[in-house]
């Protein structure tokens, strides 16, 4: 039975994921920080994993994909709506956690295959503006930048150091860069690769996203952003593979 890891398992999208896997017949190990999630976990088919990324070592989260052995880590969690009362949070979990993550995976020795969650528009904005953005997508980044600041540096720096560190750990990574949430559920549809900040996409979408990635190793080295759009998933998914689209080349960095 194939097997997938994720890390910030309680999430609404790393739960989206967990259950659309298991029904496909995956073994999902979801890690996460607070007991209160074990329940619903559970109830989706997951298993629970109590480890916090706030005060793990590389050495303890290594010890945790090695003991599990997994085909595929989904790094997925964030520090969610706490980063709105304390925005270090940010850089605590979406930053640091992640690169330990990164580095967790070599240490471990086993796992190679990585998915990571981003959000649109994660760029070094002292650079040019991406050419596919509309004017619409010019004031969308200016207002996700306004508004949360300390994130958007965050997963930045992250996308970053998976990139450019990607030489020396060796890892099979494709990064999913989705636009707003919308409160919309499951369409089966979306716009991937060079997609732009409108229509808002679902949860479930982007979830569905992740397992069509995961099912499609030619998606490694990928980085793309996410939409709401008209396109089947798979579709969309399976071309981004084709066309290997990467929407942080260094112009971006």
């Amino acid at each position: 039975m194939a097997s997938v890891l994720i890390f910030g398992g309680s999430g609404k999208v790393a739960k989206s994921i967990a259950a659309s896997l298991v029904k496909k017949g995956y073994q999902v190990f979801s890690v996460i920080r607070r007991e209160e999630h074990i329940p619903s976990l559970r109830e989706l088919g997951a298993t629970p994993i109590m480890q916090s990324l706030e005060t793990a070592s590389v050495a303890e989260l290594a010890s945790t994909i090695r003991t599990h052995a997994p085909d595929a880590v989904i790094f997925a969690a964030g520090a969610g709506k706490r980063a709105f009362a304390e925005p270090s949070l940010s850089l605590v979990v979406d930053r640091d956690g992640a690169i330990r993550v990164f580095d967790a995976m070599v240490e471990a020795g086993g796992t190679k295959r990585l998915l990571l969650v981003s959000t649109i528009d994660t760029r070094n904005r002292d650079k040019a503006v991406p050419g596919w953005y509309s004017e619409a997508d010019r004031k969308g980044s200016e207002q996700l930048w306004g508004i949360l600041p300390v994130y958007m540096k965050a997963k930045f720096e992250a996308d970053k150091d998976l990139v450019e560190g990607n030489q020396r750990r060796g890892l099979q990574f494709t990064i999913i860069r989705p636009t707003w949430y919308g409160e919309g559920g499951r369409t089966g549809k979306v716009r991937a690769g060079l997609a732009n900040f409108e229509p808002k996409v679902s949860r479930e979408d982007v979830a569905d996203v992740f397992v069509a990635c995961v099912e499609n190793p030619a998606t490694a080295g990928c980085v793309f952003e996410v939409s709401g759009g008209e396109v089947v998933i798979e579709d969309a998914v399976r071309k981004v593979a084709e066309e290997k689209i990467d929407s942080f080349g260094e112009m971006f960095r």
